[in-house]
């Protein structure tokens, strides 16, 4: 690739950014300075003082344009952009580095009009290639015709031939689909006889392809596999193409006349192109004036075929894209400014075009948890989006497992701790009881010290019971199975432990007299209980009642804890829920208590739901299903 030049058009001296825009060079650029256009400068740099210096006859759109300003204004922009349409903009005070982008921005755009004047370039050379045909066809039946009288016959054989091999050509150029190729060939082949209908193969992949062939006026295209011998040259009769065609026909074929559809396309790899096959009883001597007369005609068909085949795949790619897009599992579409949907997929719902305007990173719909990714599609890295990507990730399965995760190694914690308890204070708890026990015979039952040792031997087993408890609380998770148990036990079993958090509030404890059999594994109800009374605490800083109640109704346990706080404001309220929102400080809360508890209860086949208003405190009520037992 030949080496470009960006050049600094100014009356001055180069400034101090030029320079250092030259250290940070990376491109194999060549920098020059000058006061007059560089014929050879491939991106020129003006600074917006100087452009009305610039003659409109000196500016060559062949060239990319970079104005320079120290601080655009609206006003200057506006002009520049009148003065010099399609120019980038730079902006000194953004410093060395966002210049050298820019400049990459405009060898890059460079690059590719370059690249597109060649390909129209070679697309006009092909279409002067085609008319310059046309033409000399048609020149030389005039010249035959002026030539001799006694030609005129000859000569209007070959106006007629010609002429139908442009309506050939046109017909080629009205088509629309592969499978219309072949019975144009067969129609225009028609008084060639001993040719068979023509077979069609396109190469697709390394030892696979199309293959396209005639059952009476109906084309068939089936995918073949197999090796075949990969030539520029027409080839005829050769055994390798008779034996290709019955390994993907099945059936023998005798002899084969095949030609190769190649286009400038091709030429870098002739593996790639198309195949046109016929079998045929021709003997020797008339092959080779059908050959020559199936070539004059087959010409215009390679470019034809080409232009089919890329439709084709170009067709075939965005249905893919399409299919692909469509069967996304989560929510993904793109929007414009507006929010207005460009295109979205089969789970995309109107009202998530309201994430586009808002800053949150996660959407909660139902119980589905989105993490919101938003991606610019814009035509240039300083160009402003044309429109957005929006892509919602599910986070729901993740976050759960997560909370898992977490409750886990809550569990794994307190159990050691509780091991360790129980094996340090069990055994003396144990000799305690024991000796007060002996004791308790061996003193007067209606004395003092009678009484102070029963006392004692009360407190050793409250103690071993708190043990018992903690061990039981530490234990699920992993395996426990759901039981019928009465959730004022549990509830019992669970408060003792909270007695740090809460010995600073009053307590209200207000258990049924009745039992309320649910069905629930112990240690995760447990949890609930824990979190919600932990979290009642918390709220109500350093005063306050907490209230805990339960009490049955219409084929319902329900488990309330009360709490006489600040309350939760409606906006923070609709949001409690969600895995992972906290209004705690950093360091007091991970946002997963409710959540968790919520989806302890409903696991269980109840739920929990909160009932607070601003400086009313706050009510959460878990409600499970009562089970009867017989």
């Amino acid at each position: 690739m030949e080496r470009r030049t960006i050049q600094l058009l100014t009356r001055g001296d180069a400034p101090n950014w030029w320079s250092e825009l030259q250290a940070l060079d990376d491109l194999g650029c060549d920098w020059v300075v000058g006061r007059e256009f560089n014929p050879a400068a491939t991106v020129i740099l003006i600074n917006r003082a100087e452009i009305t210096d610039v003659h409109k006859e000196e500016i060559s759109f062949s060239k990319a344009y970079i104005l320079v300003d120290n601080g655009w204004t609206g006003q200057n922009l506006r002009r520049a952009i009148n003065t010099l349409k399609g120019a980038l903009f730079m902006d000194i005070a953004d410093g060395t580095a966002e210049l050298s982008k820019v400049v990459r921005v405009a060898l890059s755009r460079q690059t590719e009009k370059e690249r597109n004047n060649s390909l129209m370039q070679a697309m006009r050379g092909q279409n002067r290639q085609i008319e310059e045909l046309n033409r000399g066809l048609e020149q030389v039946v005039i010249e035959r015709t002026t030539n001799e009288v006694d030609s005129r016959k000859a000569s209007q054989k070959n106006i007629s031939r010609v002429r139908e091999i442009i309506g050939f050509i046109k017909d080629l150029a009205q088509l629309l689909d592969v499978a219309d190729l072949l019975p144009l060939i067969r129609r225009q082949l028609k008084e060639h006889h001993g040719l068979e209908s023509p077979l069609l193969f396109i190469p697709r992949g390394e030892a696979y392809g199309d293959m396209y062939y005639l059952r009476g006026s109906q084309t068939i295209s089936t995918r073949v596999r197999g090796e075949w011998v990969v030539s520029p040259r027409i080839r005829v009769n050769e055994s390798e193409d008779s034996q290709f065609l019955a390994n993907a026909m099945g059936r023998p074929f005798a002899k084969v006349i095949r030609f190769p559809l190649i286009t400038v396309r091709h030429q870098k790899d002739v593996s790639r192109s198309p195949l046109l096959m016929f079998e045929h009883n021709l003997v020797t001597k008339d092959l080779d004036p059908i050959v020559a007369s199936l070539s004059e005609k087959l010409q215009p068909v390679s470019w034809a075929l080409d232009r089919l085949v890329l439709e084709q795949e170009l067709k075939s790619t965005s249905r893919e894209w399409e299919m692909t897009f469509d069967e996304l599992a989560e929510p993904i579409a793109i929007l414009d400014h507006d929010g207005r949907v460009l295109r979205a997929n089969s789970h995309w719902r109107d009202e998530y075009r309201a994430v586009l305007q808002s800053q949150e990173k996660h959407l909660k719909v139902a119980e589905r948890l989105y993490t919101v990714e938003k991606y610019p599609i814009r035509m240039s890295l300083e160009d402003p989006p044309l429109s957005w990507v929006v892509y919602l990730r599910d986070e729901t399965r993740s976050q759960k497992l997560k909370s898992q995760v977490v409750q886990v190694e809550k569990m794994s914690a307190i159990g050691q701790l509780a091991g360790h308890i129980a094996h340090e204070l069990n055994n003396p708890l144990t000799g305690i009881r024991s000796l007060t026990q002996v004791l308790l015979t061996e003193t007067d039952p209606e004395g003092q010290v009678n009484k102070d040792l029963t006392e004692v031997e009360k407190a050793s087993a409250r103690c071993q019971s708190i043990i018992t408890n903690l061990l039981d609380f530490s234990k699920g998770g992993i395996g426990q199975k759901a039981q019928v148990l009465d959730l004022n036990e549990i509830t019992r079993k669970t408060l003792p432990f909270l007695k740090s958090a809460t010995g600073k509030f009053r307590s209200d404890i207000q258990l049924s007299d009745g039992e309320l059999m649910v069905k629930v594994e112990p240690h995760l109800m447990q949890q609930v209980i824990f979190n919600l009374v932990n979290n009642a605490c918390q709220a109500m800083k350093d005063k306050g009642e907490i209230t805990v109640h339960t009490h049955q109704d219409k084929g319902w346990a329900f488990l309330e804890v009360r709490d006489t706080g600040p309350g939760i404001v409606e906006s923070v309220r609709e949001r409690i829920f969600e895995p992972f929102f906290t209004t705690k400080e950093e360091g007091e809360g991970t946002g997963l208590g409710l959540s968790l508890s919520r989806d302890i209860a409903r696991q269980f086949g109840g739920d929990l739901e909160c009932e607070s208003s601003e400086g009313q405190g706050s009510l959460f009520r878990v409600k499970l299903p009562l089970e009867i037992l017989s």
